[in-house]
């Protein structure tokens, strides 16, 4: 009864709106204007496929972040910093990056996003299409699934050559219009001054949470490989938010 419910809600206004007018319209308010205290944490992993044998190489790290109306605060302990360093410095002969690489990913702009997202993603809406929405479920309950096509500008840069830029996403909306969750496939494609090229598979989990008048991504995944630039690998990363009281 209550999917049938919810199927004749959608129905009715469908007819005026889709479900990316609806998700737009749900998103605008959300402008991160209270306050969100909690850890954000980041575990990366890659493999150089080039090297025979090679062992993955994995970094964890974790930040206490602030945001509120006067900025965003992000806290790393000195002790994380401090053995950046050190394993960054060659040292009988040993030496990894992956560590200080976690922490630069970890960067102010994408930290913020993960703790106020509805922006970019607003950002990211006003160049797709939607392909088409459904009636559909996420972990047992009613919901609208979406796909929808992001179409990124081109570069603009004479060198650089887009060969191939697809952003595909299937969003589950709840009944206010929020997106619950995303699965994002990316495949990209790239010449730079003629004899160089990269090029990129990769697909996306994200899970999302209405919180302190923001939409914050709770966990988000992403596993692929990447070619490029003189080397091959495979990579997986997980990025997540945990708010406090």
């Amino acid at each position: 009864m209550k999917y049938a419910a919810f199927a004749a809600f959608l129905l009715c206004n469908t007819a005026s709106a889709t479900g990316l007018d609806d998700l737009k319209a749900a998103l605008a308010p959300l402008q991160g204007q209270g306050v969100l205290r909690g850890t954000y944490e980041a575990r990366e992993q890659k493999t150089d496929l080039e090297k025979n044998g090679a062992k993955p190489e994995l970094a964890q790290v974790s930040a206490l972040v602030e945001d509120d109306a006067g900025g965003l605060q992000i806290h790393w302990d000195r002790a994380l910093l401090k053995r950046a360093a050190d394993e960054s410095r060659p040292a009988k002969g040993k030496k990894s990056d992956a560590l200080t690489q976690a922490i630069g990913s970890s960067s102010a702009p994408r930290i913020a996003a993960a703790v106020n997202y509805a922006p970019k993603l607003l950002q990211q809406l006003a160049s797709s299409q939607l392909k088409q929405e459904r009636v559909d479920t996420y972990q047992g309950k009613p919901a609208r699934l979406l796909e929808i096509n992001f179409t990124p500008p081109d570069e603009d840069n004479d060198k650089v050559k887009v060969k191939e830029n697809t952003h595909l996403a299937q969003v589950w909306l709840g009944a206010d219009g929020l997106p619950l969750a995303a699965s994002v496939t990316h495949k990209v494609k790239v010449s730079f001054m003629v004899f160089l090229s990269y090029e990129t598979t990769s697909k996306e989990e994200l899970l999302f949470s209405a919180q302190a008048n923001r939409l914050v991504v709770l966990r988000r995944e992403e596993q692929g490989n990447e070619k490029g630039m003189g080397s091959e690998g495979k990579f997986s990363r997980l990025y997540t938010f945990t708010p406090k009281g």
